[in-house]
């Protein structure tokens, strides 16, 4: 039966990309992708992890902080001040490599169509940082709150510890983030915190890639990036 898997941040690790495709058996025709943001910077194969997403034909591409400074890059070749100290260079410098091997108006055509949450059927949302308003991301103002704040995940984690869930996380059965590293807690495995998973397990930094089965939370992962790179 076609699966549908969620995927954290994977900041331009090709290598961390494929090894999970690979260790949960994706199936590129019927298999759903949830990516939750961050596809670029840091490590240096980012031009190459969008053309491996873009060939994914069941994909839900959600749009992270770092994603419109490459965006903005492929539309006019402007840098916004904030991206080269963010990993934006070896960004850059993986799109001046890849060269004519790839149509970078389809890069930016990918790019243009993430969206900044998805919520799926079964009331379950995915996003990559979070949201403020009770309402949901829907409600947010601005909307670059989805992909920017991390105050969810923080109160969510900080409520962990009384045992009570927050009266704003009873909007959606589920919700599934990125943008927050779970290494800051010590953990490269997905983090719960009542009804919120993080998927961000560090693949930009020294941790792993990680992608989970949403309907019986199986994952997979891929080796350390500080292994891979």
């Amino acid at each position: 039966m076609a699966r549908t898997l969620v995927m954290g941040d994977i900041h331009g690790n090709l290598k961390a990309l494929e090894q999970c495709l690979e260790r949960c058996s994706f199936d590129l025709e019927n298999d759903k992708l949830i990516q939750l943001g961050d596809v670029c910077d840091r490590h240096p194969d980012s031009a190459l992890v969008v053309e491996k997403l873009i060939k994914i034909s069941k994909l839900v591409a959600i749009r992270g902080n770092h994603d419109p400074w490459l965006k903005k890059w492929l539309r006019s070749e402007e840098v916004n001040p904030a991206w080269p100290d963010n990993g934006g260079i070896s960004t850059i410098q993986s799109y001046i490599q890849a060269g004519d091997k790839i149509d970078r108006s389809k890069h930016l055509t990918f790019l243009e169509e993430q969206v900044d949450f998805h919520v799926d059927e079964e009331n379950r949302v995915f996003i990559h940082a979070g949201f403020t308003n009770p309402k949901g991301p829907s409600f947010e103002q601005p909307s670059s709150n989805c992909y920017w704040d991390r105050s969810l995940w923080l109160k969510s984690m900080e409520a962990r510890t009384t045992g009570r869930q927050p009266d704003f996380l009873n909007a959606f059965k589920e919700i599934y983030i990125g943008h927050t590293p779970t290494i800051k807690w010590l953990q490269d495995t997905p983090m719960q915190a009542f009804n919120v998973w993080n998927l961000d397990t560090g693949a930009g930094w020294h941790g792993k890639l990680t992608v989970m089965d949403i309907d019986t939370k199986e994952y997979w992962q891929s080796d350390a990036s500080g292994l891979l790179y």
